[in-house]
């Protein structure tokens, strides 16, 4: 054999063989160069996005008013969230949505949201903003107080605020809620309008099965007829809000929130059929459009910390987010105002207090649409709170002709809604 073909099968051999193959310097500091540069702009765009996000956030911070520390991390923890959406009418976007001559900020909807500490059940209770409460004295942003009173609970976003502090309403409110519920508000968030309709906006809009006409041109502009419609932003802010001109309907607070339960079951579900935890894009979109809307307490205002209790309730189902309005009465010197009995809505706070389920007893919407009452339960277990203190954990539902699906409380039984749902769930269904 030549000493060239020799050398031809040696050099294959150290080809196929060889941990250092002869590949040019230069090539293999171009593909080093491309790993790298690969690797700083994936790692620069994280830092971005989250600086992005970051910088939409608007921090109210109610923890040293408070004389509270918040814990490093929720995780583990369950937690009480105020929720209030705020009817502000300042920035041009609020104004685009809601021009109606009025100034200032109230509180148009309040609720309190309990994510259970294994965060596989979330319950949400309305404050009808109608509700006759105690509001306590609350200080104002220049150091004074305003008094005691004995007023609607929307009235206690605006005593905290008269001076146009945002911060001062939120804990007005946060101190009314405690002392109506005797439970301890861990965190708040407010939402304005341009939020929520931005949120319905990033999800490309919902589909909302109409059962009555609404016929509401003077405030709502809404003109609707039974069916299936397609909301954008601005449209279901309107439906969620509106309380005059529907079919059926006595005007009060109470069936409204049955509608905003309804459209916030439908959000859940809309976003779960996008799949956007997998899809970045829009789960960008669909959080950075709301970030700059909302005012976020101090413990969960970093977007990591947002980022994690989101992630921890990526498993949550819709039949275990669950709503409840508290049972009310027409107050007797005003039929237009309600009160609450203290004995009756003692067991749903304790829930809230002690991370156990719902009592007996209570209707809830869950975000399925479908609607119950907690029955009593048939069988109990002994179990521990998050409090520490013994509690009673209820056993999975039965199903029967007169039960709903299993709810993680007790056994339930289902109002006649069925037919509602179905056609709500149809309507979802359309492109």
């Amino acid at each position: 054999m030549s000493s060239h073909k020799k050398s031809a099968k040696t050099y294959l051999g150290r080809i196929r063989h060889a941990v250092n193959p002869p590949y040019p310097r230069r090539l293999l500091r171009g593909v080093i160069s491309a790993l790298v540069f690969a690797l700083s702009f994936s790692l620069t765009g994280a830092f971005l996005v989250y600086h992005d996000l970051s910088s939409r956030v608007n921090n109210i911070s109610t923890a040293k008013k408070l004389g509270r520390t918040p814990p490093d991390s929720y995780s583990g923890r369950p937690i009480n969230i105020l929720i209030i959406g705020s009817d502000s009418r300042t920035g041009e976007d609020n104004q685009a949505l809601i021009n109606d001559g009025s100034e200032g900020e109230r509180s148009d909807t309040a609720m309190v949201m309990h994510i259970s500490k294994d965060r596989s059940h979330v319950n949400v209770v309305s404050i009808p903003r109608d509700l006759i409460v105690d509001v306590p004295a609350c200080e104002h942003k220049d150091g004074t107080q305003s008094r005691p009173q004995r007023v609607q609970f929307n009235w206690a976003y605006s005593i905290g605020g008269e001076d146009g502090d945002r911060t001062s309403a939120v804990l007005c409110t946060w101190k009314t809620v405690e002392k109506l519920s005797g439970m301890r508000i861990d965190e708040s968030v407010v939402v304005d309008f341009s939020g929520f309709a931005s949120m319905i906006d990033a999800l490309g809009g919902i589909n909302v099965y109409i059962p009555t006409e609404i016929h509401d041109q003077r405030n709502s502009g809404l003109e609707l007829e039974p069916g299936c419609v397609h909301f954008d932003g601005k449209q279901a802010l309107g439906y969620a809000r509106v309380r005059h001109g529907v079919q059926g309907s006595d005007g009060s607070d109470l069936q409204r929130i049955e509608r905003q339960q309804a459209v916030m079951g439908i959000m859940m579900r809309t976003a779960l059929q996008k799949n956007m935890l997998t899809s970045l894009n829009q789960l960008y979109d669909f959080i950075g459009s709301g970030l700059s809307s909302l005012s976020i307490s101090d413990g969960i205002s970093s977007v990591s910390e947002m980022a994690g209790l989101g992630w921890s309730l990526q498993s949550l189902k819709p039949e275990n987010l669950r709503f409840v309005t508290l049972p009310v009465y027409p107050a007797p010197n005003d039929p237009n105002r309600v009160i609450v009995n203290a004995n009756e809505i003692r067991p749903i706070w304790d829930t809230f207090i002690n991370d156990t389920p719902l009592p007996a007893g209570i209707e809830v919407r869950d975000a399925n649409g479908k609607v119950y009452t907690i029955e009593a339960e048939t069988s109990t277990s002994p179990s521990t709170s998050s409090s520490g203190e013994s509690a009673t954990k209820s056993p999975e539902p039965t199903t029967s002709s007169s039960s709903s699906q299993n709810n993680g409380d007790a056994t339930s039984s289902q109002k006649p809604n069925d037919d509602l749902v179905e056609l709500q769930r149809k309507c979802e269904a359309k492109k």
